[in-house]
């Protein structure tokens, strides 16, 4: 299906009219952008620099003052789509081009001001595919941080067996509300089918309990 502007609103729409909070998710990229390809997309792939950064900027600026206008504005906006790996190489590729990448997410955060207006300010998420790996998530946190980019939610791509096992999900996500004190989302965890089946017991023997997302004193729902 067209992922496209009129498509993303006429979604949009629906899901807001069914009650749904809406989360805008911009790959920055012709194609699904994961941890193994973020190509930049056709029209910019001449462009670097400065140039690169106006139109992330613009791109982001125009797509949410689009939704704004149409009734849609995200609650939530993610910049980029599993970028421990940075995106749109091979200008934002990690770890090589560090201060690049980091000045291409804040291009996007400032798109994204830039469109949505006085009043009402999406949250900005982060999200990258190390649920189960502690040491991954503290390299990428820490240089974003390093780097003054300015967000509200951490996302982790959490599939059991391929991003570790449940428990280490447990220990990453108190490690993250420890240092990062931000709240944190994990994503792709309905993926569990495509685990082993034996992967998939381990788990559920390992501990049966619910795993927390939020942080302590305050859930998601806000």
């Amino acid at each position: 299906m067209p992922n496209d502007l009129p498509y993303t609103i006429a979604l949009a729409k629906d899901a807001k009219r069914l009650g749904f909070k809406f989360l805008l998710d911009i790959h920055n990229s012709d194609t699904w952008a994961d941890p193994g390809k973020q190509g930049k997309p056709k029209a910019w792939e001449t462009q670097s620099g400065a140039e690169l950064l106006r139109s992330v900027s613009g791109y982001t600026r125009d797509t949410i003052a689009a939704l704004r206008v149409a009734g849609v504005l995200p609650d939530m906006v993610q910049i980029g789509n599993e970028i421990i790996a940075g995106m749109l190489w091979p200008d934002g590729k990690l770890p090589e081009n560090s201060a690049s990448f980091t000045q291409l997410i804040k291009a996007g955060i400032a798109g994204m001001d830039a469109g949505r207006g006085v009043g009402f300010r999406p949250r900005v998420m982060i999200h990258i595919d190390r649920g189960g790996d502690m040491e991954g998530t503290k390299y990428f946190f820490d240089l974003i941080r390093a780097a003054g980019v300015s967000y509200d939610v951490i996302g982790q791509s959490f599939c059991p067996g391929q991003h570790g096992s449940v428990e280490d999900l447990r220990r990453n996500l108190a490690f993250m509300w420890e240092r990062y004190q931000k709240d944190i989302i994990a994503l792709l965890p309905f993926l569990l089918g495509r685990v082993p089946r034996e992967n998939r017991l381990r788990d559920r023997r390992q501990d049966d309990r619910p795993v927390e997302v939020s942080r302590p004193d305050q859930r998601m729902g806000r």
